[in-house]
């Protein structure tokens, strides 16, 4: 392959798994029956756990927030949940349907297509939003006496290194998700 056609690859075709893993969780999504969306495992330690649908709802804001540091983009819009709260639990808003929720998978991951469509020459880059977000931890740690030398050794996130994030974190919940699917009978597999 001559050096114009390798320049002219996208980050997505450089880096398959990329879409790959982002369309099994889509997949194992859509495999969810209505009957178990609300259902979630018991932790035997009493524990508060994502149900099927909150962990696909999670998916979704998580592919949110990765595309939204990349990009700068500051707004809450879209987000089925803010994050735990005091008690651990995780308040979520009503889904409506299915269909809300693979609708918003859809949707988080046109906004990290966003990205995923640049010139793959262009995932060292270390985008505005990364450097916004390094400087706000920072100055948390900073003020809670926390030692930073480890977060200023890795500095502002480039674009892969949010794009693994992305997927590493997605893999731990559709993994979650397949798992809860297959106890409850339903062929969740990689066929």
């Amino acid at each position: 392959m001559d050096s114009a056609a390798q320049t002219s690859k996208t980050i997505a075709q450089v880096y398959p798994w990329l879409n790959m893993t982002f369309d099994y969780t889509d997949k194992i999504a859509a495999l969810i029956p209505d009957e178990l969306l609300d259902w979630r495992y018991e932790d035997p330690s009493g524990k508060w756990t994502f149900s099927l649908a909150e962990q696909a709802m999670h998916c979704a804001d998580a592919r949110i927030m990765f595309a939204r540091q990349l990009s700068g983009n500051n707004s809450e819009e879209g987000y089925w949940s803010q994050g735990p709260g005091e008690d651990g639990v995780w308040p979520f808003k009503e889904y409506g349907s299915k269909q809300a929720i693979l609708d918003s998978l859809k949707s988080a991951r046109a906004e990290l297509d966003e990205v995923m469509n640049r010139g793959a020459a262009d995932v060292l880059t270390i985008p505005e939003g990364t450097k916004k977000v390094y400087e706000q931890v920072l100055k948390q740690m900073q003020e809670q006496g926390a030692d930073t030398s480890g977060l200023e050794t890795r500095g502002p996130a480039n674009i892969i290194r949010v794009l693994m994030a992305a997927v590493v974190h997605e893999s731990g919940h559709r993994g979650s998700m397949q798992t809860l699917l297959r106890m409850k009978g339903v062929n969740a597999g990689n066929e």
